[in-house]
């Protein structure tokens, strides 16, 4: 049965695609979807990752446009400056904040939109989704799990300090990592050394490659991850 996603935006909620699992189940655990750089919600990649969250896990997914992305793109803009905005945004604080803002106002939309989605949150987020989630999630207290792929440290200092301040700071939270060897935007020394800060339990997965190749076998060990993390 396709899944076909329920939107939500308003004046307090960014918009966002909201994917629930087929069936009675119930209560239904929710996990908040952090896209990669230049995509957005509606990127195909990204809602085929959810979908398999949500008929894998049994879980509702909310994919939300980051800052700058999507539907929130500045109006206009040309590809080089949405790079550049979206570059800047990655190592705003502000952003960071404004981010954390949005994650809880999406949760609390999902919730409303569904009655059964009472269950534990949870966090996925991928490459920039990834940075912004080692970042936050700390100030998310609903969130017990959490899945980063493709993320870790970059050449960025402004970035990494930030990312290494949330990481320190996921206490209580259990975390999986999925990275590449030969990852051209962060090298696995970075995703290490992160792993190492996770105060949580944790493990990583790592495949041969660069950032573009994470395997459908890592996709699936994130489905499990969360299969069990979230279970009632």
């Amino acid at each position: 049965m396709p899944l076909s996603p329920l939107r939500l935006a308003d004046d307090h909620t960014p918009p966002t695609l909201l994917f629930v699992p087929p069936g009675e189940r119930e209560p239904l655990p929710l996990i908040l979807f952090g896209h990669g750089a230049h995509l957005s919600k509606d990127d195909p990649i990204m809602q085929m990752i959810a979908k398999g969250f949500c008929r894998g896990a049994g879980a509702a997914v909310a994919i939300m446009d980051a800052p700058g992305h999507g539907e929130r793109r500045v109006a206009g803009s040309t590809d080089e400056e949405f790079a550049a905005d979206v570059a800047r945004r990655m190592a705003s604080r502000e952003n960071h904040t404004l981010l954390t803002n949005d994650w809880r106002a999406v949760e609390a939309a999902a919730r409303a939109a569904d009655a059964r989605i009472t269950g534990a949150a949870g966090y996925a987020g991928f490459s920039m989704g990834a940075l912004f989630g080692l970042s936050i999630v700390a100030d998310l207290p609903s969130v017990v799990a959490a899945v980063f792929a493709l993320g870790g440290l970059m050449h960025d200092e402004v970035r990494n300090d930030l990312v290494r301040s949330g990481a320190a700071r996921l206490t209580g939270r259990e975390v999986l990592m999925l990275n590449k060897t030969r990852d051209e935007h962060f090298p696995i020394d970075g995703a290490i050394e992160v792993l190492e800060l996770l105060p949580g339990p944790k493990r990583m997965g790592v495949w041969t490659g660069t950032h573009v190749d994470i395997p459908p076998e890592a996709i699936q060990l994130a489905v499990d991850f969360f299969g069990r993390t979230l279970a009632p």
